[in-house]
């Protein structure tokens, strides 16, 4: 028995096992994977994820995150520049997700890595090293949950697949980008491109899963149909894969949110609480975010409909405002007249940035 039960290592996992730990909690996070691996992810820490990571002791600044403060969109033969209206960074998962699961680690949390779950019942989990109990569970498994606690979805609900692949630039495609993040545009998909630590660059696209058939169903067919976009093609032309495959993942619930009203015990973290379009860079701060929510409500002795309620008030205009635009630029015409629009008034790109911020987080007088 344990106080807090953590399933999943990730952003959000690592961010609440510090947070309690770090107030007296008794803490048990299961992780499934041994040791640092990628997932798919843009690699974006936007100004509200930095601050949060700056409140867990994390400095990505000292750890050689690349900063990023420029903003290309690119859509056909169009492109458009505009200064970001905060600092943000480039720093890949693979380093980041392990220097918070050790910064919990340090705080007194009990990590178990290697360890997979088999079932969950109430505040029972069976995994493959035995029963775990917990007074408070808390879900972080990322963008795929643990069966039956997961709602069921077909293929239809969920029409998208990610990629992500880090490569090393040559010189002159490296110094477009210099502390820029560039979005492309296409029918049926966008990819972000931006630098990260190391001198490398990280790729991430979301492609919807009928786009993926008609290009050829696999990433050597979607990564010719990239390399044949303006505004990619100088990109990726002679520029080196760092991994031998990319790393995948499908059925992405963008949008979909839990029902507040559900008679839930579960405080369900990051993309288990809310997946938010990746296309405007937020989702690791979201994800922490919603680390910061759980952390206080369990401290509070708060319960799961609580941490809901707060969550949903604290998430639901940046995820509207996500969406909005990620249906806008799957429509053909409202993409170009947006290039044109953007071609006269680039500051609408800052705008659009600053509408999808997270609100400036703070603990209310109520909780």
């Amino acid at each position: 028995m344990t106080d807090v039960l953590i399933l999943g290592g990730g952003l959000a996992g690592s961010a609440s096992a510090y947070l309690l730990a770090k107030a007296g909690k008794g803490v048990r996070l299961i992780e499934r994977e041994n040791g640092a691996h990628h997932k798919v992810c843009g690699e974006f820490l936007s100004i509200e994820a930095h601050r949060h990571l700056v409140d867990l002791g994390v400095d990505v600044g000292r750890m050689g995150a690349a900063p990023i403060d420029l903003i290309q969109i690119a859509s056909g033969r169009h492109i458009a520049e505009a200064q970001l209206p905060f600092a943000a960074f480039g720093f890949s998962r693979y380093q980041l997700d392990e220097a918070l699961i050790e910064r919990a680690s340090d705080a007194g949390a009990v990590i178990e890595r290697g360890v997979k779950i088999q079932s969950v019942e109430s505040d029972h989990v069976r995994t493959s090293s035995g029963e775990r109990v917990g007074n408070n569970l808390l879900l972080a498994t990322g963008k795929h949950g643990v069966r039956r606690l997961t709602p069921a979805c077909s293929k239809d609900d969920n029409p998208y697949v990610g990629f992500k692949m880090h490569y090393r630039l040559t010189r002159p495609a490296r110094s477009r980008i210099d502390r820029a993040i560039r979005l492309i545009l296409f029918d049926g998909g966008y990819a972000g491109l931006q630098p990260i630590e190391d001198g490398l660059a990280n790729l991430c696209l979301v492609i919807r899963r009928d786009k993926l058939v008609n290009v050829g169903g696999n990433w050597a067919s979607v990564h010719s149909m990239l390399a044949s976009l303006d505004h990619c093609r100088d990109m990726l032309t002679d520029a080196e894969p760092m991994f031998t495959k990319p790393v995948t993942i499908a059925n992405l619930a963008y949008g979909r949110t839990p029902d507040r009203h559900a008679p839930d015990p579960i405080f369900r973290l990051g993309d288990q609480a809310g997946m938010t379009a990746s296309l405007t860079g937020d989702g690791m701060a979201v994800a922490l975010r919603s680390a910061f929510i759980a952390a206080q409500c369990v401290k509070e002795g708060k319960d799961a409909t609580d941490y809901r309620a707060w969550h949903r008030r604290e998430m639901m205009r940046q995820m509207r405002c996500a969406m909005a635009l990620q249906h806008m630029q799957e429509i053909p015409v409202v993409r170009l007249l947006g290039m044109y629009a953007l071609g006269v008034w680039p500051a609408l790109l800052k705008y659009a940035a600053r509408a999808t911020r997270l609100p400036q987080w703070q603990i209310p007088s109520s909780v």
